[in-house]
């Protein structure tokens, strides 16, 4: 041995006392008015308020590396989604050619939101979403929406991962932001075949996951 500290990476549902390091991040993350774009990505808005209430009743999954909190996901699932206020302005959604908004019968989710600290490697963001994205396959959800910014500023970072998962843009959103005010993003959506959930299960990168202690 050399003596350097072994790297320790963990994956696991978020708690309560997540929340303040949770809140750390969107800091680090945030998107200033002035400042140049992040290459890495940015947030926009998320209170306290409303990360206490995301781990109480969505998907919030967390990544520590060395017992340090470095990244996080945050997905709805069916019942959280359609009770959210981001359903509730769903017809602000112009959806495209040959889509539109699914049957209600149909269990679907939100990707909301994911975050890496500026100190994590990238290539935890692909093993965070993978997670992330298995976590609402095995709810047997039928597919997954996301949405990136596109305009004032693009916000790209997670579309090769949105993409590689199989996932098309359906239409595009308006929506206001207390820090930038009028924004308008692409809306993608992923399908969630029958055996997904099994397939993420024994792919090469949930293999690499499950080695890294995926804790209930």
């Amino acid at each position: 041995m050399d003596g350097r500290k072994r790297l320790t990476v963990r994956l696991r549902r978020a708690c309560a006392a997540d929340v303040p390091a949770m809140l750390d991040i969107r800091e680090a993350l945030r998107l200033r008015p002035g400042a140049p774009v992040p290459s890495g990505g940015f947030l926009l808005g998320c209170s306290e308020a409303r990360y206490r209430l995301l781990v109480e009743r969505a998907d919030v999954l967390v990544l520590e590396i060395r017992g340090q909190l470095s990244g996080f996901a945050v997905t709805l699932p069916d019942p959280v989604l359609r009770a959210s206020e981001l359903w509730a302005r769903r017809d602000r959604i112009v959806w495209g050619a040959g889509h539109s908004e699914p049957p209600p019968n149909e269990r679907i989710a939100y990707f909301d939101q994911l975050a890496l600290a500026p100190t994590a490697a990238r290539l935890h963001a692909p093993m965070l979403a993978l997670a992330a994205l298995r976590t609402i396959a095995e709810q047997r959800h039928g597919r997954v929406y996301a949405t990136t910014l596109r305009a004032p500023m693009p916000n790209s970072a997670a579309v090769p991962l949105i993409a590689a998962a199989g996932g098309r843009v359906v239409g595009q959103v308006t929506e206001e932001y207390e820090e930038v005010g009028e924004v308008t993003s692409d809306l993608y959506e992923v399908l969630l075949p029958e055996g997904m959930a099994a397939a993420l299960a024994t792919s090469a990168g949930t293999r690499t996951i499950s080695s890294l202690r995926l804790a209930a």
